[in-house]
C-alpha cells in the first residue's frame, strides 16, 4: 500500500518536504516573487540545505541576514500567488519593524526596498 500523499499546495506530486518548500509549482511562483523582490538572483535549488545556505549567502550584514530569515518564514501558500507574496510582505514588515533593531520605515518603503529598509 502507497503511504504517500498528494501534496496539500498543488495537489499534483507527492508530498515531501524539499517538494512542498521548493519544487512545488505553486510554491516556486512565490519564491521567485520573493526573491525577485529581494534582488536576489533565484535558482531552484535542489534541497533545503542549498537554499539555506542562498538565504545566508545573500546577508551582507547581521541585520540583513535577520531580517531575510524573517521574510523567508512564510506559510500558507494554498492562496493565489500574488495574495501570498502580498501576505509575506505585510506580515515581513511588521514583524521587522516590531522584532529587529531596525529604523522606521512605511510599507511602500518596504516594498520597493527591503534591503536599504533593514540596513537601517
Amino acid at each position: 500500500m502507497d503511504a504517500s500523499q498528494s501534496c496539500v499546495v498543488c495537489g499534483v506530486e507527492d508530498e515531501s518536504a524539499t517538494h512542498i518548500f521548493l519544487h512545488c509549482e505553486v510554491v516556486s511562483k512565490v519564491w521567485l516573487k520573493m526573491f525577485n523582490w529581494l534582488q536576489f538572483p533565484f535558482i531552484t535549488p535542489p534541497n533545503l540545505l542549498v537554499h539555506l545556505d542562498c538565504w545566508s549567502n545573500e546577508a551582507t550584514s547581521k541585520k540583513l541576514k535577520k531580517g531575510f530569515w524573517l521574510i523567508g518564514g512564510f506559510n500558507d501558500c494554498v492562496k493565489e500567488i500574488d495574495e501570498s507574496v502580498d501576505s509575506i510582505k505585510v506580515l515581513s514588515w511588521y514583524w521587522s519593524l516590531n522584532r529587529l533593531k531596525v529604523g522606521t520605515f512605511m510599507y511602500h518603503e518596504w516594498c520597493w526596498n527591503p534591503r536599504d529598509c533593514l540596513s537601517r
